[in-house]
């Protein structure tokens, strides 16, 4: 039950009191229960039927021994160690992973029941939820570009990879002759749930995954019939709905999922050398984040815009290489070769069971090229991998014995495991806690309240970057020069668990420019424009700094200094109103009313009823 549990939680752990409800309570589940899960697995004494292959081995080695080195040099070791509070993929994910698939593995045939059982109700549940979405039924409805849906994870690309992993395990006994009749109605009906949610998630990624692996299945098995049938369901599904047309932009290059995509990999492509080691050892787990903006390009800012930080390569290889290395990646490629192999090989068993993980596996992984590993679903797809393997027919020769087990002292694994389960479950009620926290901060009606509860919060989970962040944001609700020095408070401290944090720097520089404009003294506006020309090598195309340093640059009486930045902001954020108005402040502040005149003329297409461009115009032209 202890895996069964586990991927419970990791589809359906949602918090309906929390601020974000999808987030920490399901982070304190995986974790606690994954480490108890290894604990448990290996305080039994249960024996692997059969070694491990040796690839397994050797990747999950190098893997782990790169990102362990990786993390000891990244500038950011706390995160790099345990992840972003958004994320949750640092060094200690990892040990999670390979402690999942080693322990899985000790179990070919007693665990198939629950973890059957766990994904059949997590896929219905999922499906369930996917389609109230949908319909905008109350607490289930969320709002995602294009009317996505985003099931119990609150976004779509994750609902799609959770619906191409655990969709074929889920209906697998509803093609299991052996089983009664009312659960194989359950299973199919389980499987046709999880197929609705992973059309109206709309992910392509996932899409693509899943059509993948099916087809390889009925290669594999050899069936015709089913293979044309599939394809003419799948025919009918993308002409009679929606979804085609969502499909189509698969082909499209300018527009589709593989141009964004194509794109991000540049960006990473680029980012991948800078390090000192050329690219050896990576930025640490989630040090991506960090490097992006020194390596995004215009036209891709333009295109895609800096709403939301970059932290991920949109690649699983990639996303590997950028954070552990090159030899990180060797060992993923070994694993992710070598497991897809085997899932394709499995295809042909006779067992249900075997093919429905093969599929999911399968799937799941090929839609990985297009999105990065997850912390939320990450753990049962190892907890399959480990299962798969531990299924395999066995060997009648045996590697040596350095490579029967891939945990050595299992005393030493019982406890470290058991520790790293406790440790998470006192964290994560932590960040649970800090979580209300934050909700009660927003719910507040009086600024002072407000920000009692933000600092609640980060009492509560003092190594959390979120909570300073979020504490900072509350604090400048008064809009005073006292609001904003707490609020630099506050991020002067998650800088020093994050120092080069790209949300912290940036807001950091928007904080010093407000106090710089408050107390008009030359020493904080000194302080402001180093950090803008700190944000400069940074991330030199922010539309957002670029425009806050024109501010601070007008500030200092660098009229064209400031409109050369506040340009810059405009072109790379060519429908926002804010950089153009003030251009046209600073234009029309430094006596050049014809430049002003033309900027108000283009405001005043963009935004026709706007009192300030009416204002500026009575002020400085006098019309």
């Amino acid at each position: 039950m202890r895996f069964a549990a586990l991927l419970m939680a990791s589809v359906l752990a949602v918090d309906p009191f929390g601020w974000d409800r999808f987030g920490p309570l399901r982070f304190a589940l995986i974790s606690a229960l994954g480490f108890l899960a290894i604990a448990i697995s290996y305080g039994a004494g249960d024996q692997r039927p059969q070694p491990l292959p040796r690839w397994t081995v050797l990747g999950w080695t190098i893997l782990i021994a790169a990102m362990t080195v990786s993390t000891v040099l990244a500038t950011d070791k706390w995160t790099a160690l345990i992840g972003t509070p958004e994320r949750h993929f640092g060094l200690v994910t990892w040990f999670l992973l390979v402690g999942l698939f080693a322990a899985s593995s000790l179990y070919p045939n007693s665990i198939i029941r629950p973890v059957r059982g766990g994904a059949m109700w997590s896929t219905a549940a999922a499906g369930v939820w996917a389609i109230l979405e949908s319909f905008g039924v109350g607490w289930f409805d969320s709002a995602f570009a294009g009317d996505r849906a985003g099931g119990p994870f609150g976004q779509p690309a994750y609902l799609g990879a959770a619906m191409a992993l655990l969709i074929p395990v889920s209906a697998s006994l509803a093609f299991d002759t052996t089983a009664n009749r009312a659960i194989r109605l359950c299973s199919g009906a389980s499987g046709l749930l999880g197929l609705i949610a992973l059309g109206l998630s709309e992910s392509r990624a996932a899409w693509v995954g899943f059509v993948v692996a099916v087809f390889i299945a009925i290669i594999q098995r050899r069936q015709l019939i089913a293979g044309v049938g599939f394809a003419v369901l799948l025919g009918i599904v993308l002409i009679a709905t929606p979804l085609g047309d969502r499909a189509t932009t698969l082909g499209e290059l300018d527009s589709g999922v593989v141009a964004g995509r194509l794109d991000e990999w540049q960006v990473g492509a680029r980012a991948l050398t800078d390090t000192a080691t050329f690219g050896v050892t990576g930025h640490g787990p989630e040090g991506y984040r960090t490097v992006f903006g020194r390596h995004v390009d215009e036209q891709y800012v333009i295109d895609y815009g800096r709403e939301v930080i970059t932290d991920r390569a949109h690649n699983g290889i990639l996303d590997v290489t950028l954070t552990g290395g090159f030899a990180a990646s060797i060992g993923l490629l070994l694993l992710q070769l070598g497991l897809g192999v085997t899932a394709i090989q499995r295809m042909r068993a006779d067992e249900v069971f075997d093919r429905a993980l093969s599929v999911g596996i399968l799937a799941y992984g090929v839609q990985q090229l297009f999105l990065f590993p997850l912390a939320e679903l990450d753990p049962v797809l190892w907890i399959f991998a480990g299962l798969l393997l531990a299924r395999r027919p066995r060997r009648t020769t045996y590697p040596p014995p350095l490579f029967r087990t891939v945990s050595g002292s299992k005393q030493v694994v019982m406890a470290t495991a058991g520790i790293l389960a406790a440790i998470s479950a006192i964290a994560g009620l932590s960040d649970v806690a800090a979580d209300h926290a934050v909700k009660n901060a927003i719910d507040a009606t009086e600024a002072s309240e407000s920000l009692e509860h933000a600092d609640a919060a980060r009492e509560r989970r003092p190594d959390s970057i979120r909570y300073d962040f979020i504490a900072a944001r509350v604090a400048t609700e008064p809009g005073t020069l006292d609001a904003f020095s707490a609020a630099l408070e506050r991020l002067d401290h998650g800088l020093e668990l994050s120092p080069n944090d790209p949300a912290f720097l940036a807001e950091r520089s928007s904080v010093l420019l407000e106090i710089a404009r408050r107390t008009d003294v030359a020493g904080d506006l000194a302080l402001a424009l180093d950090a803008f020309d700190a944000l400069d090598v940074l991330d030199p195309n922010n539309p957002a700094v670029q425009s806050d340093h024109g501010i601070a640059l007008a500030l200092d009486g660098r009229s064209d200094a400031a409109i050369e930045k506040l340009n810059r902001a405009i072109l790379l954020d060519p429908d926002a109103i804010e950089p153009l108005l003030n251009r046209a402040i600073v234009e029309l502040e430094a006596g050049r009313l014809d430049d002003g005149r033309e900027t108000l003329a283009i405001l005043e297409e963009l935004a026709p009823s706007n009192a300030t461009v009416e204002s500026l115009r009575r002020e400085f032209l006098s019309e």
